[in-house]
């Protein structure tokens, strides 16, 4: 039970934890497909982190956080591989992400920044439905809560070039 590793002051943060703690978005281990490709990078690459995530990363043996100019927004970087209990929301939801579409309501696609080097992002290949099912419940609290619906707001003007998936 990772997710009780640590708790997070908002209600709404450690909701999305409790979802996507025992999903991932294939039934077995979709870093065999690249060589976990997404772990790999250096210094400047990271995964953004929602609202209130960025205090259990500062300080944290092997993670730096930075600020990532073009998001304006904090990242992590990790080693280059972790216990699963240990990674942030945009580990957890790539390769995809959320964002409000035109109704106002939150929404999931594939994270454009994802496409060529993630096998899952565009390729056609089958995503567990679990992890669809919890990716949609995810955004159903995040619509509810202001600071994370303003979080993925502000971010979904820049993932303009992919349509809704779920």
């Amino acid at each position: 039970m990772g997710y009780f590793y640590h708790r997070f002051a908002s209600d709404s943060l450690n909701k999305l934890y409790e979802l996507l703690e025992n999903v991932t978005p294939l039934e077995g281990d979709c870093g065999a497909l690249c060589c976990s490709s997404c772990c790999k990078g250096g210094d400047g690459d990271g995964m953004l982190l929602f609202p209130g995530e960025k205090s259990f990363y500062e300080g944290k043996e092997g993670f730096s956080v930075w600020r990532h100019a073009e998001y304006d927004s904090d990242c992590v970087v990790c080693p280059g591989s972790c216990r699963r209990d240990e990674r942030p929301l945009s580990c957890r939801v790539y390769p995809y992400f959320f964002y409000v579409n035109e109704a106002g309501d939150v929404a999931v696609a594939p994270d454009v920044r994802a496409m060529g080097n993630c096998p899952l992002a565009g390729n056609g290949l089958a995503v567990s439905p679990r992890f669809l099912r919890a990716m949609r419940m995810c955004a159903e609290v995040i619509r509810q809560d202001p600071e994370l619906f303003d979080f993925v707001r502000n971010l979904s003007g820049l993932f303009v070039d992919f349509g809704p998936l779920v």
